[in-house]
């Protein structure tokens, strides 16, 4: 009899433990399976709500265009109030509606609310005078109509070079000061260097 009740408990401690198991492995699943849940939940989130192939806009004031941006692909994220472009082409017009400059860059970011624009990767500004700005971010803000970057600039004017960081100025291109580290190097008709000098930080930006 004692032997008999030895197998019933070992039974019944077999069954427990596989119910154990059994839960153990409910509860895992379960886990896993909130965890995608999460997962999806954020992608969910990062999905345009709208996506144009071959997108074209502009802002405009008192019937003059500012600048036209186009793009292969534009999406909108209706949240954010953002329109991301990939491969934009910006185009800036001058007070008089004349073509000022081309931007192109990896990436653009359209803000719906300021009008702002934010070039992300090999972002290069060619003017129509052939002048050349090259960094890795900038942003147009509207209410200024200037030009903005806190990166490594580096300003082509002619044979002339100016390189640092940070920099301000309008979109033709015209008018740039760059703020801080400033070096220049100057080159004669030849295209040989004539000058190089570097600006201290503290005496201010170069023009």
């Amino acid at each position: 009899m004692s032997e008999l009740r030895t197998k019933f408990r070992a039974a019944a401690a077999r069954r427990v433990s596989m119910a154990l198991l059994a839960l153990c492995c409910a509860a895992a699943v379960g886990s896993c399976q909130g965890k995608d849940a999460d997962r999806g939940s954020i992608a969910t989130a990062d999905v345009p709500d709208q996506e144009f192939s071959d997108f074209t806009t502009l802002e405009s004031d008192s019937a003059l265009v500012k600048w036209m941006l186009k793009a292969p692909v534009a999406r909108v994220y209706n949240a954010r109030r953002l329109l991301v472009t990939d491969d934009p082409r910006i185009e800036f017009f001058d007070g008089f509606g004349q073509l000022a400059s081309i931007l192109t860059s990896d990436k653009g970011e359209y803000n719906q609310v300021t009008h702002d624009l934010t070039a992300l990767g090999h972002v290069v500004v060619r003017s129509v005078e052939g002048y050349v700005l090259e960094t890795e971010t900038l942003v147009w803000v509207e209410k200024l109509g200037e030009i903005h970057s806190e990166d490594f600039v580096k300003f082509t004017r002619g044979s002339d070079v100016l390189t640092g960081y940070g920099l301000r100025g309008d979109p033709g291109l015209r008018d740039v000061e760059i703020k801080r580290d400033v070096k220049a190097y100057l080159r004669d008709e030849d295209g040989q260097l004539r000058e190089e000098f570097d600006k201290d930080e503290g005496s201010g930006g170069a023009r």
